[in-house]
């Protein structure tokens, strides 16, 4: 994440240019009489509905810009800041503002929720991060021949986010009940979740309490990954100080 220093007039003349770009892409016209946070809101609209593609340089230029500062003025919550008990601590917040070598998610979609104007967490750090976010997934999507998987944590950059990675852990739709081998398949994903951070080298992780999969009994997933998250730590002697972040408050939208 860069650290962005933008005047009012300058912000303002970034959206428009995104704005354009996109609405030529698209072959779209505006309506008109648009105020600064339509067009602001229109940039989030349109970049979601975007295809992952090829992307353009200039895009991507005034896009980062535009998101660092925006996430930069939003505030940002760093790792230091909260009282660990064994390298565990809990809190409340948007997710994506914390400053940690990773944010950790889990969801039924690599590529955020279906309706992708649902604020949730999933699809906060997809706008906040930019473009390129679920363009790094997709490759590796490719690179898996097309197929996701529910042991592998995909990990990314974390592009325009305090945060300097991404990790997404996919969960399968849950049809029934959340059997015994579903739970063990979460605890492969997270063991698999600290192999990476120790050869990555991770000291600081936040893991999202906040939003699970539809279907899913949330306290039960609470429960298995903070008591899986304690007991790895320890196993693979990572002391990685983990942040638990559980808040039922709606996450902000663009």
């Amino acid at each position: 994440m860069n650290k962005i220093v933008l005047q009012e007039n300058e912000k303002q003349k970034l959206i428009e240019d995104l704005l354009n770009i996109l609405v030529k892409e698209n072959e779209q016209k505006l309506p008109p009489d648009l105020t600064i946070a339509d067009k602001r809101w229109l940039v989030s609209k349109l970049m979601f509905a975007r295809s992952i593609g090829d992307l353009d340089e200039e895009f991507l230029k005034k896009q980062d810009k535009l998101l660092s500062y925006e996430n930069l003025m939003s505030g940002i919550k760093c790792a230091e800041d909260f009282i660990y008990k064994k390298r565990v601590a809990f809190a409340k917040g948007e997710i994506w503002k914390f400053n940690v070598d990773a944010i950790v998610i889990f969801t039924d979609s690599l590529f955020g929720v279906m309706d992708r104007f649902v604020k949730c967490v999933d699809n906060t750090l997809s706008l906040r991060a930019g473009l390129q976010l679920n363009r790094d997934l997709a490759e590796i999507m490719k690179s898996d021949n097309g197929l996701i998987s529910f042991t592998k944590p995909y990990v990314v950059k974390g592009y325009n986010l305090p945060a300097r990675h991404i990790v997404k852990i996919v969960l399968p739709v849950l049809h029934s009940s959340f059997s015994e081998y579903e739970k063990d398949r979460l605890k492969t994903n997270l063991k698999n979740l600290f192999n990476v951070a120790k050869i990555e080298k991770w000291k600081t992780l936040a893991v999202n309490l906040t939003d699970f999969p539809s279907n899913y009994p949330k306290d039960v997933l609470k429960t298995i990954i903070v008591n899986e998250c304690k007991n790895l730590n320890k196993l693979y002697k990572t002391k990685i100080n983990i942040v638990f972040v559980d808040d039922d408050s709606k996450e902000t939208d663009l």
